[in-house]
């Protein structure tokens, strides 16, 4: 959580569903507040980590308020912050907690909760939703009771509106018609991260083209919001695999940005094949292991001898599967349902809080779709996002045995 003390304050989370890109007044969720309540509930050493991880980054806390006073739980995540604060514009610490507590144990992702309820409240409050769908409950933004109450009936698909978010935002507009589909904020069928990347054009490209949907673990180059130097960004991102490309350290650019967007997804990919955290990488770090170290890890380990360029083959070709896939489903270029696409109000609406470098920005189409252009050029697709022939060979793909991708 300690992450939201930076982007809030900054104006880069999404808030009433993407009316806003800032939470004000909102001290209860702040990452002290939280380490108060944690160390308050379990006592001064709150923190876990996953099974023989040095890195602890997760606290351990009891609700210390309300029907669900001393419950045991972990977390909450950054994303939890968003889910239940700023998407719906809550501010309770309780409902913070609560909301972490109930889709941990009803087995729900939290984003994807919190992001489809606060999809349906701006709904509600457009006059889309009535009491009638929502059987009487008043679904306005701020009304934490009424978020909690939707989480329990998404999970167990109570009532009419209930079951039919359960069924994920894009059926779920098809049920509800008119134009609620306009509002919802995803890609691929997979509601966005609660940070708002409006004001981050290489951010706003991770989400687009993730091969899970608008998945920022996929290819988010978090270290494009540091300042970097130029030529710290060029060690990085000339490594293993040669850049001599335009780079930028500012975060409202979009030159260079494809390249870091396509890097990052390679890294990643990466770090999935080796079975190790993003944490432990260059994501949130930009000195932390990557390509290099990478090979140290796996022959300390395994004894296997692997370069650095090997590792980088072995992840493009994995994302290069996953694109096959996607096309296989039906993935075209600007579906916005499918497809590489964002959601209208990216272009259309601008920011409206936060510091001066992000009051008023949109993403530009134009440059936008240029900067899909040479993302897509980097990883050897043509204009529709289709792999070239010449591609699939160099990855070895291109007798692909099932013949299914």
């Amino acid at each position: 959580p300690f992450i939201w003390g930076a982007t809030n304050s900054w104006g880069g989370v999404r808030c009433r569903n993407f009316q806003y890109n800032q939470e004000l007044y909102c001290d209860e969720i702040e990452p002290e507040s939280i380490d108060e309540a944690c160390t308050e509930t379990i006592g001064p050493y709150h923190m876990a980590g996953c099974f023989g991880c040095q890195v602890h980054c997760r606290a351990k806390y009891k609700i210390p308020t309300g029907p669900y006073a001393g419950v045991y739980d972990e977390g909450p995540e950054y994303t939890s912050q968003g889910a239940f604060c700023s998407e719906p514009d809550c501010r309770s610490l309780e409902t913070l907690l609560v909301g972490n507590h109930l889709v941990d144990q009803w087995g729900m992702d939290n984003l994807e909760t919190g992001s489809i309820i606060s999809w349906a409240m701006e709904l509600y409050e457009l006059g889309i939703l009535t009491n009638k769908e929502t059987d009487g409950l008043d679904l306005r933004f701020g009304n934490d009771e009424a978020l909690l109450e939707m989480v329990k009936r998404i999970c167990f698909r109570e009532g009419w509106l209930g079951n039919t978010l359960a069924e994920g935002g894009i059926i779920a507009s098809e049920k509800i018609g008119k134009n609620s589909f306009d509002y919802l904020i995803q890609v691929k069928g997979v509601g966005n991260l609660h940070s708002d990347e409006r004001a981050t054009p290489a951010l706003a490209l991770n989400v687009a083209t993730a091969s899970r949907g608008s998945d920022h673990l996929r290819s988010r180059p978090a270290i494009d919001l540091y300042h970097l130097p130029e030529e710290v960004l060029r060690k990085i991102y000339s490594n293993p695999v040669p850049y001599d490309g335009p780079l930028s350290s500012e975060h409202t650019e979009y030159i260079g940005k494809p390249w870091e967007v396509f890097w990052q997804e390679n890294c990643y990919m990466a770090v999935d094949c080796l079975g190790i955290c993003k944490y432990h990488t260059v994501f949130l770090g930009a000195t932390l292991p990557n390509f290099e170290d990478w090979t140290k890890v796996i022959y300390y380990n395994t004894g296997l001898e692997f370069t650095p360029r090997e590792i980088w083959d072995i992840a493009e070709r994995c994302n290069m599967i996953e694109r096959l896939f996607n096309l296989r489903e039906g993935l075209q270029r600007e579906d916005l349902k499918k497809g590489d696409m964002l959601n209208h109000r990216y272009f259309d609406e601008p920011l409206r809080r936060g510091a001066p470098d992000v009051v008023g920005m949109t993403i530009d189409r134009e440059k936008f779709k240029k900067m899909i252009d040479e993302f897509y050029e980097y990883k050897g697709l043509d204009e529709k996002g289709v792999p070239k022939p010449a591609t699939l060979k160099r990855l070895g793909l291109d007798k692909e045995p099932s013949h299914l991708l």
